[in-house]
This record gives structure tokens, sequence and C-alpha cells, in this order.
């Protein structure tokens, strides 16, 4: 009785149909079907091909989108679905062939049921993500901006595009609070309530560019009034808590979060990590989290590589070893695994398992179109090789991984600082001295990444005893801060700068602050859960060199020579 009335039963057969014209009559013209299928049924289809794939059941899901796209092909739905089945298989040109199948057959609309300008924004978006994660920012991000141009209030296209600016193309905060800030407007716009997402994505900008704290917060409850169950918004802020040294607020922020979202990993992971840096922390405790967090998601990479350090700080070798490596095998192309996994065998006195290490890492991190660095996942273990090697003494060898990590990311900062600390210890220092002019030309003036590197080189002047060079650079770096800050101040489009949803009149009248300078080393948070114990684990420079009342220079360690190693190709 419910599929009669829920499909509809023709008579005399013993078939169900799929379409409605009109009031729901059914009609047929030379044994071919009328009218549009119904929603439920590639509701249902796309539903269950998704637990299929899931469970990593890809020829069943498969199977499954191919007959949705068979009822209804403007759907773009079962494209996607197609495209994530065709990258378990790592074909990306198949992935790819199947979002533009969709985006050219795909038809949708708008909240307010309005045909989008352009193609599928969802697909284009899709599309997007699959071309950064190849490498190929340039054309992810003109596929963000058609899918923003087709359907402007697509808040996950403005997000995405907000993120490759400022995280992939090194761009300041002001170019994701433009995307923000639209995202907002559009949504307004068009009667849609405001987006967690957006919010949420906002104050993690606000914080880890900018550092402030402040307006992060207000961001994170703006993200919390519209949905008070975001996982997002509470992870986020209990890690920026946990940074604060808040830890009863970030506790709070972590069981609240548990109590609706129990099998989430990743919260599970951030309280370990944030309960593991806890003054007098119960090891007991963080290890039941790590183990639990493995309950929910045995499979999770991002939650065995902290596990395992952890577990090395503990002092246990031979588990950290096993947690590294399974993590290596049930993500071989987690790069942050095989770096710590490198740096412990470093660390631990056997250089030529760090070597192998390294090596096997690169080819299983290396992308399509990476070249023979290997592209930018690849740049973090070129760089640990690199600190390796100086470690050994085959400093040419060093100097070859070193430029290795910077041809995989040109603007890999701790392969950049460690290169030129192994300059400055070498007595290099027009060596380093280039390496900083050239790296700081690649850099966006203004961002926190420009400011260490102006730092790290002003601390180099310092240690060998050039104040003059010393007081240059910080004279050019507070000029470009001074002029950054400048251009934002001028810029009329952000002048709504706070969230609609929290702004009130009083805040509105207040004067606009801007960051002038922040020497402070960027924060070990992270939404992808790649996080370092050790900071010193990406060859930063340590926190003992930034102090900045420090006057005498320090002599550079000595390190011992041994059998030169082999090319590292």
């Amino acid at each position: 009785m419910v599929e009669d009335r829920l499909f509809g039963y023709r008579s005399g057969t013993d078939m169900y149909e799929t379409s409605l014209i009109g009031d729901g009559a059914i009609q047929f013209r030379d044994g071919i079907r009328l009218g549009n299928p119904l929603r439920v049924n590639a509701d249902r289809l796309n539903y269950h091909a998704k637990k299929e794939l899931r469970s990593n059941r890809l020829e069943e899901a498969q199977e499954l989108y191919e007959q949705a796209i068979q009822i209804d092909p403007r759907d773009g739905r079962a494209y996607i679905g197609l495209s994530r089945c065709a990258q378990r298989r790592r074909d990306f040109k198949l992935a790819k062939e199947y979002l533009r199948i969709g985006i050219a057959q795909s038809v949708s609309c708008g909240y307010d049921s309005k045909p989008d300008v352009g193609a599928n924004p969802f697909l284009l978006q899709t599309l997007g993500c699959l071309e950064e994660k190849m490498g190929h920012l340039s054309e992810a991000e003109s596929l963000y901006i058609s899918a923003v141009r087709s359907r402007p209030s697509h808040a996950a296209s403005w997000v995405a595009l907000a993120q490759i600016r400022t995280r992939k193309f090194r761009q300041g905060a002001a170019a994701g609070r433009v995307c923000f800030q639209a995202a907002e407007r559009e949504l307004e716009k068009v009667g849609m309530p405001p987006s967690s997402y957006v919010y949420t994505a906002w104050a993690s900008l606000e914080y880890k560019k900018c550092g402030d704290v402040r307006r992060a917060r207000k961001l994170f409850k703006a993200a919390l009034m519209v949905d008070k169950k975001c996982s997002a918004a509470w992870l986020q802020l209990g890690m920026l808590e946990a940074d604060l040294d808040h830890w009863d607020q970030a506790e709070l922020c972590y069981e609240t979060v548990l109590k609706f979202d129990q099998r989430n990993s990743r919260v599970i992971q951030a309280y370990a990590i944030m309960e593991s840096k806890r003054p007098y922390s119960n090891s007991r405790k963080v290890i039941d989290l790590f183990e639990r967090a493995l309950k929910a998601n045995s499979r999770d990479a991002g939650v065995l590589q902290p596990y395992g350090l952890y577990v090395a700080k503990l002092g246990d070798i031979d588990s950290a070893r096993d947690l590294l490596r399974r993590a290596t095998e049930v993500n071989k192309r987690h790069a942050p695994a095989w770096q710590a996994w490198g740096v412990m065998e470093t660390r631990e006195g056997y250089p030529e398992e760090a070597r192998n290490i390294f090596q096997q890492g690169i080819w299983a991190c290396a992308q399509l179109t990476g070249g023979q660095s290997g592209g930018y996942k690849c740049a973090r273990l070129w760089q640990g090789w690199g600190v390796l090697e100086a470690s050994e003494g085959d400093f040419a060898a060093a100097r070859r991984c070193f430029s290795r990590a910077l041809d995989a990311d040109n603007r890999n900062l701790a392969a950049i600082t460690a290169w030129t600390h192994m300059e400055e210890g070498l007595d290099n220092l027009s060596e380093a001295r280039q390496l900083f002019k050239q790296s700081l030309e690649k850099f966006t003036p203004g961002t926190d990444e420009t400011k260490q590197l102006f730092r790290a080189y002003e601390l180099m002047e310092q240690r060998s005893g050039n104040e003059a060079n010393a007081q240059e650079v910080y004279r050019q770096s507070m000029r470009e801060s001074f002029s950054v800050a400048s251009a934002d101040q001028g810029d009329s489009s952000f002048s709504n700068y706070s969230p609609s949803v929290v702004r009130t009149k009083n805040e509105e009248k207040k004067k606009r602050e801007f960051e002038v300078s922040r020497w402070d080393q960027e924060g070990s948070s992270s939404m992808k859960a790649e996080m370092m114990l050790d900071g010193s684990i990406e060859g930063k420079v340590p926190r003992s060199a930034m102090n900045k009342k420090k006057k005498k220079p320090t002599s550079s360690s000595t390190t011992s020579t041994s059998t030169p190693p082999s090319d590292p190709k």
C-alpha cells in the first residue's frame, strides 16, 4: 500500500512508476514515460549508495549511483558519488570526468527556487576541491569563483575560496574576510539563515592568522547561536581555549560536543592532546582518550600519529614505532605520520632507518603533477630529511633536501628557517641572507609567515653581531606592517566586519584595531589533526632563540661527521 501511494501503481502490470505530471497523473506516449521522476526514488538510491561507499563497497555504490543517474540525469548528487568512488580507486582522471559530465547535465536551483546562473555550484566546488587536492591551485580557485557566481548564496564555495587564498596562496586575513562577509551578505539577501560553517571558518581565520582571540570567540558564539550542536565550532573553540592554557574551558567544550557526537574521533583526539599538555596531567587518562578515539575510528592516521608521539614522549619507543607504522599502513599518504616516524628514528640514533622512512614517505605521498620533488605534501618530508643530513654532517646532502623541499612548496617556512639556521652555523651568512631575501619575496606582505621570517632574519643578524643590519631588517618589517595596516584601513569593504547576529550599536562605533606586528610562533592547532606535539619536529626556530631580551650571540652546536650518506634522489 505504501509503494502504491508513494510511487504510483500501473494497473494491469506488476511495475511501479517513478514519474508524476501535474497533479500526479502518469502519462505515456509511444511507450515512453513523460514527466519528471519522483525525487524520493533518487533520494533512496543515493542514500543506499552513500552507505555502501562508507563501508568501502565501491562496486555496489557505483551501481546504485548509476541507477540514480538513469532515473534523473539532472541530479548532481550521483555524479559526486561516482567521483568519490573513482577517487577511492586513485583514478583522479575518471573522477574529474564524472564531475565534468555532471556539470554539463545537472540542473540546480537555489533556496528561492530560482535556477542558478551557471552550472551546479555543488559540482563546481567538488571539482575545485579535487583540483586543489591534486595541487592545481589556480584551477581550483577559478572553479570556486565560478561556483559563487553561479549561486552567490552557496556558503561552502565562499569558505573554500577563503581558505585556499589564505592557506595555500598565503594571502592576508583581509582576503578571507572579504569572502566570509560576502557569504554572510548573500545568505541574508535570499532570506536564508546564517551559516554556522561560515562563522566557524571565519573565527579560525581571525585566531590563526591575526591572533585576535576576542573576535574569534565572538564568531564562535555566533556559530553556536545558529547551531548549538555544531561540532566544528565546539572543537575549534576548545582548541583555542587549550592554546591559551584555559584547561577547564577547553574540557567543557570537548565534553559538550561529546554529549551529542560521541563517536567524533577528531574531538576525542583534540581532547587527548589537550590533556597531554595540561600541567600534572594523568597519562592514563590521555591514553584512554586516544584508545577511545581509535575505537571510534580505528583507521584514523590523524589519531595514530599524535598517539605515537605521546607514547614516545613517555619513553616507550617500541610502542610508538608500532603506532606510527600502523598510521602509515592505514593511510599511506599521511605525510605527518611519515615525518614523525622519521624524526623519531633520527633522535633515537638510527639515521639509516630514518632515511629509508623519509624515502618511503616521499614515494607514497608524491602527487602525479608534483614533479621530481613530489608536490607540496612531500615538502615536510624533504625538510625532515634535510635536518637529518645536517645533523649527520653531510651538508651537501642537506642542501639538496632543503632545495627539494622548497621546490615542492616554495613557501614552506620550516624548510626555510632550517636551511638558514644550518648556513648560519657554517658561517655562511651571505647564503643565509640570500635565502631570507628570496623567501620574503614569495610571501604576501603583512602575513604571519612574513613576520616570522623577518624576526628570524633579525635574530640571525643579532647573533652574528651585525646590529646595523638587524636594525635595518626591523625597520623594513615595520614599514611593511604599517603599509599593510594603512591599506586595510582605507578599504571600505570591511565596514560591516562583525557578524550581524552578534553586532550591536556600541560595537559599530568602536575604533578599528589593526595588528602591527606579532613575532610569536604559529600555534599547533589544526582542523586536519596533523599537529605535532613538539614544535621542533619541523625544524622551526626554537622558542629560546625567539626571546627578544637575549643580547649575546649563541654559538652553534657542532655536528659530528660520519660516513657521507647516499644521494637522496
